[in-house]
């Protein structure tokens, strides 16, 4: 349908800044510049003892250096590969990568999930809910169920309105000292049909209508749902004993659904603990349907360098490395979130940051671009690029942050399940595919499946990796 002549239609768009690197000299992070330094060292007095003899006698060593220094596998600094195949081989040698839970350690008021240790469960009355709480990280972390309108069939003043009722509701996080990180999890599983099929079964036994009732079984290990689910994870309030911390945490709750009723997102209900129990329990395995909080968590689990292998299910988690560097429609993911296969978990986690401490980091930012540039001129090297767009959005972030608006630092994982490392293959391929089309670029975080898969896949508001 055409718009009306002389009427222009809003269009909301969505643009991101490039991942800023840091550096401390010419991007090079401190372990980066030992390295180099060393390896020039070694270099030079090579020269100096042996003239070019000892230099090619020292090649093997500050090569090796100036190597590990300068060089990247994909897309991270070699320096950075060092600790991440330490700590998995660490893992590895102590039995870190694999975990079976105890039948004894399977108790209604705790959720024992592996990896994560044990979390205990707190009732609170005022949401008829449950608050799990998470004495390792610090935090109180409660699910809340959405209920979103469609978006890409909506018209563009509606998606306009939906954009800056979320905008809002970022906006209230950022101003709430006591919530530490939220996490927006959208998750495909099987049972698209589940109430219809419900209804035939209900009402139809015998005749024809069994044949459609026979139809919809076999449809609804096939068809897809969807599950939008808003974690969001609080700093426990001070106070004098449980009782008024949980009354206290629960206040600020309803203020995020009240929040969000005004933004029109149209909030469900936050969950209680069999509900709890069936969206993580689905987290490991799409097909299992838990009931309980003692059966959330699966019998064994084994980590790979690549994948996490659970009782029947192999996961695989990206990160989001790159955001559209261009302006795009605020309906950009589609590809990634409209995947017609179950068990794909995308999850964005937002964590607002300090408004002084954000002010700090970009001005220290700016100092070493302006380190850097000074040290380039001296070199005769020319500006690249990507440095000064880097320069432009800090600029852009310390204008947004002193007319008074938050800063957030958001992060995009995805987490795809299958049944078999085959299918689960195929379907990373099909991934990488629709995050081209949404001009996003995946990279597979091997190495800490396990800590990526709960921080993906489990609706609990984890930090980031």
């Amino acid at each position: 349908m055409s718009a009306p002549a002389g009427r222009v239609e809003p269009v909301v768009s969505a643009q991101f800044g490039r991942l800023q690197h840091g550096g401390v000299l010419l991007g090079l992070h401190p372990a980066q510049l030992v390295l180099v330094a060393t390896g020039l060292v070694v270099a030079v007095t090579g020269v100096y003892t042996a003239g070019p003899t000892g230099l090619a006698v020292g090649a093997p060593v500050w090569l090796t250096l100036l190597v590990a220094g300068l060089g990247s596998v994909r897309g991270r600094p070699v320096v950075a590969w060092v600790p991440l195949l330490a700590t998995w081989s660490v893992r590895r040698l102590t039995g870190a990568t694999t975990a079976v839970t105890s039948v004894r350690d399977r108790t209604p008021a705790r959720l024992v999930l592996p990896g994560l240790g044990r979390l205990e469960v707190q009732p609170c009355p005022a949401l008829k809910a449950v608050l799990v709480v998470d004495r390792a990280a610090g935090t109180w972390t409660a699910v809340l169920a959405l209920e979103p309108a469609g978006f890409v069939l909506a018209s563009p003043i509606e998606q306009v309105q939906a954009v800056q009722g979320w905008d809002r509701v970022l906006g209230g996080l950022c101003r709430q000292p006591g919530v530490a990180r939220a996490q927006l999890l959208v998750r495909s599983r099987s049972g698209g049909l589940a109430p219809a099929r419900a209804w035939w079964r209900q009402h139809t036994t015998t005749g024809p209508a069994a044949v459609l009732a026979d139809l919809l079984d076999t449809a609804f290990t096939d068809s897809v749902r969807r599950e939008h689910l808003l974690a969001v994870a609080l700093r426990p309030p001070r106070a004098r004993n449980r009782a008024l911390r949980v009354e206290a945490s629960g206040q600020q709750l309803t203020g995020v659904t009240d929040a969000l009723s005004a933004a029109g997102l149209q909030p469900g209900a936050w969950l209680d603990a069999p509900a709890l129990a069936a969206v993580v329990a689905a987290g490991y395995d799409p097909s299992v349907q838990a009931a309980r909080l003692e059966d959330v968590a699966p019998t064994g689990v084994a980590e790979t360098w690549s994948a996490l292998r659970t009782e029947g299910a192999v996961h695989a988690t990206f990160w989001v490395a790159e955001w559209p560097r261009a302006a795009v429609h605020a309906a950009f993911l589609q590809p990634l979130l409209l995947g017609e296969e179950p068990g794909r978990s995308w999850s964005l986690i937002v964590e607002p940051i300090p408004t002084g401490r954000a002010l700090r980091d970009i001005r220290r930012a700016k100092a070493e671009h302006a380190a850097d540039a000074v040290q380039r001129q001296r070199w005769g090297q020319i500006e690249d690029a990507s440095v000064t767009a880097e320069v432009a959005d800090l600029a852009q972030r310390e204008a947004e942050l002193v007319a008074g608006h938050g800063d957030l630092r958001f992060t995009g994982l995805l987490t795809l399940t299958a049944p078999t490392e085959e299918v689960l293959a195929a379907r990373c391929a099909a991934a990488q595919t629709a995050a081209a089309a949404s001009m996003c670029e995946l990279r597979r975080l091997v190495g800490q499946q396990g800590l990526a898969h709960a921080a993906a896949a489990l609706p609990l508001a984890r930090g980031v990796l």
